[in-house]
């Protein structure tokens, strides 16, 4: 394991900020144990008077990104509404107020509580931009036009999510507002202008740094993988079609060092901050930056005991069949480890059983999981909902099990790596005409998984190897939108999904609040 220094540590895992009150009023858990530094009792001139202050400063910009990445509604659990993964109701589990079917067939209200905890957290990291921001201009003597460059930058990553799930959403870059501002709503297109304005204007001030001190910041590299994700998808978010734009994003960052780790799962395990694929993630840990649940909430009742969590584990999100079976061809790729299936066993190779196998509903002899008590998690689910059996579903493993987890697990989530990159530049040959190139780099990702090469490139193929790739990393929404493949009928979706569901409803509760936001069409 690499030794962080302070500064980094400052940032990945900063305790404790508290800043002055008028200045910052951010008091803010954080993330992890530290020689602790009150600034309470100085002015805001005064803590910053040493510039590596400004990194304790914007850490919380930054912290928020946890709640947002590592609950069951984020990353992983976004690609439940696609056709990778799904949240089945199993008997009186994962009901949820139906909120996960309606996740699953595309018909989302806009009181759904998930529609409500993406807007809430990206603003809420806006908001902490703009403030930082707003103390950091008014400070003399200290150079602090990398700082702002770098909050400005995440506030546009924030502002990618937004324009991305919600399309049409107010731009707000200004904490010196009046205590009733109300902002109206600005226009898909409109945001689009402003996260490319914003990107290019602070590029020429961002470190080309990159390794340890970076892992988890803004730097060129990751602003440049935001412009490329800006313009591969901008013809979804704006009608026009920005292919040459987003192939030169996708060669600078190429251009940055990045390289794919030699073995896949080093990217997910408790420690990746040495991964040379990591362009931006998260460094989770289970007590000191706790958010990241996945093993709870995929893993059957009885494998909590296998691993010694010290909670119990869900029984909730499990991958589609159709997603399982994208691995038939070639079982000696190693990504097919990602999922886990088949029979459980102990570590002292012993059948896991499950005794609750008969008894979901008593009144029906016939709901129970045909193998019988022993625990065999099988790539067929039965049914969405209401009895979708508790052994029913591949479970996602890419997050290598960590014994001894509780609540939450200290397992690394990139949210940009170099694989996609590799990936979108795949893309962009395609679409213009290349399938050859496109070939080479898509082989180049296969090969670090030890799976077979692959003769042809098609888009049906790309999104396969996307999917084999990137599955729970919160990409496929967006992928499939891109390739115009999101609402078309599905296991459990006869029907296709309507157009307006491309994007998510504005929240109803922040419609209540402010009549200057305008709800998206058809909701």
């Amino acid at each position: 394991m690499l030794k962080m220094d302070k500064k980094m540590k400052k940032l990945l895992f900063s305790i404790k900020i508290v800043m002055v009150a008028v200045l910052i009023v951010v008091s803010q858990q954080s993330c992890t144990k530290l020689d602790e530094r009150v600034y309470s009792d100085l002015n805001g001139d005064k803590l910053f008077d040493d510039p590596d202050n400004l990194i304790s400063g914007f850490g919380v910009a930054y912290t928020n990104l946890y709640a947002l990445i590592g609950h069951k509604n984020g990353v992983v659990g976004s690609d439940a509404g696609t056709d990778l993964l799904v949240v089945p109701q199993r008997g009186g589990d994962w009901y949820d107020g139906g909120e996960w079917h309606r996740y699953h067939r595309h018909t989302w209200t806009p009181t759904d509580g998930y529609v409500a905890r993406w807007w809430n957290i990206l603003y809420y990291g806006i908001n902490t931009c703009n403030r930082l921001i707003f103390t950091f201009e008014g400070l003399e003597d200290v150079d602090t036009k990398p700082a702002i460059a770098e909050l400005r930058g995440l506030r546009a990553l924030y502002y990618w999510w937004l324009v991305d799930i919600y399309g049409n959403v107010p731009i707000q870059d200004s904490f010196d507002v009046p205590a009733d501002y109300k902002p109206a709503t600005n226009s898909r297109q409109e945001v689009y202008d402003f996260v490319e304005s914003e990107l290019l204007t602070v590029m020429p001030d961002l470190s080309k740094s990159t390794g340890l001190e970076y892992f988890g910041r803004i730097n060129y590299y990751v602003a440049q993988t935001i412009l490329a994700k800006l313009y591969i998808n901008a013809e979804v978010y704006t009608g026009t079609a920005q292919w040459d734009k987003a192939m030169a994003a996708v060669d600078t960052v190429m251009s940055g060092g990045y390289s794919l780790a030699p073995d896949f799962f080093s990217n997910f395990r408790e420690d990746a901050t040495a991964s040379p694929e990591y362009i931006l993630g998260l460094h989770f840990d289970r007590l000191e930056a706790p958010q990241f649940e996945v093993h709870l909430f995929t893993l059957h009742y009885n494998l909590a005991e296998k691993y010694e969590f010290e909670d119990n584990t869900w029984n909730g999100i499990a991958a589609q069949e159709s997603f399982f079976h994208l691995f038939d061809a070639d079982t000696n790729d190693a990504r097919r480890n990602s999922i886990l299936f088949g029979f459980q066993y102990d570590f002292d190779g012993n059948v896991i059983e499950d005794p609750s196998y008969e008894k979901f509903d008593p009144s029906d002899p016939t709901y129970r999981d045909p193998d019988g008590a022993p625990l065999n998690l099988t790539p067929e689910i039965n049914m969405l909902e209401p009895k979708c059996l508790r052994q029913a579903g591949a479970r996602v493993a890419k997050y290598p099990f960590i014994i001894g987890s509780d609540r939450y697990t200290s397992n690394d989530v990139p949210i940009f790596r170099y694989a996609d990159i590799l990936l979108m530049k795949a893309e962009l040959l395609l679409r213009s005409g290349d399938a050859g190139g496109a070939l080479e780099y898509v082989n180049m990702v296969r090969a670090r998984s030890n799976a077979e090469p692959v003769v042809e490139v098609t888009y049906e193929s790309l999104m396969d190897e996307r999917a084999r790739e990137l599955f729970a990393e919160g990409h496929r929404r967006t992928d499939m939108i891109r390739f115009g493949t999101y609402g078309n009928p599905r296991w459990e979706k006869p029907e296709q999904s309507a157009s307006h569901t491309t994007i998510w409803p504005i929240p109803q509760a922040q419609i209540d609040v402010n009549p200057n936001l305008v709800q998206n069409p058809n909701y």
